[in-house]
């Protein structure tokens, strides 16, 4: 029992992980309380609940990561290249790069750059940076990604 366990674990990978308070506390409130559909709400209510939890940190994770990549593009002029990492408080999910603007345009609502950013990482075992296009515009005092992804808080609900 105990290998096949196993296997499925290292199968499923991460999303078995996520799924394993869920099942077991349904096992122990069932075998506790004798009633199975108790149990089964109990596991679909933590399983929900680890699942929030996981989105909301990833979330915060990516946030922090696009801040700081928007903030080395702010400080930039066009032409010029700056370094950007981002340390999290856990060790998971802590990049670097580069950036390079491209161009800024300035009209009157707002001041915006046209930037590439990279992503270093690992591939095979070597070095290897991966480049994104991107546009950040100055909101008030802050710097902010012009696409949807980072904007998604103002939406409610939805994020």
């Amino acid at each position: 029992m105990t290998l096949g366990f196993c296997v499925v674990g290292s199968l499923a990978g991460c999303s078995l992980i996520a799924t394993l308070p869920g099942l077991t506390a349904g096992a122990a409130t069932s075998s506790v309380t004798g009633n199975p559909a108790l149990g089964l709400t109990v596991a679909i209510a933590t399983n929900a609940a680890v699942d929030a939890g996981v989105k909301y940190v990833m979330k915060r994770f990516s946030a922090a990561e696009q801040q700081e990549i928007a903030n080395a593009i702010a400080q930039s002029v066009p032409g010029e290249q700056r370094r950007w990492r981002v340390e999290q408080p856990v060790p998971y999910g802590n990049n670097k790069g580069r950036t390079i603007v491209v161009s800024e345009s300035v009209n009157a609502l707002t001041t915006c750059k046209k930037a590439l950013f990279s992503v270093e990482g690992m591939v095979d075992g070597r070095p290897a940076e991966h480049w994104y296009t991107l546009d950040v515009c100055k909101n008030g005092q802050y710097w902010l990604w012009a696409q949807a992804e980072p904007s998604v808080k103002r939406w409610g609900s939805l994020h």
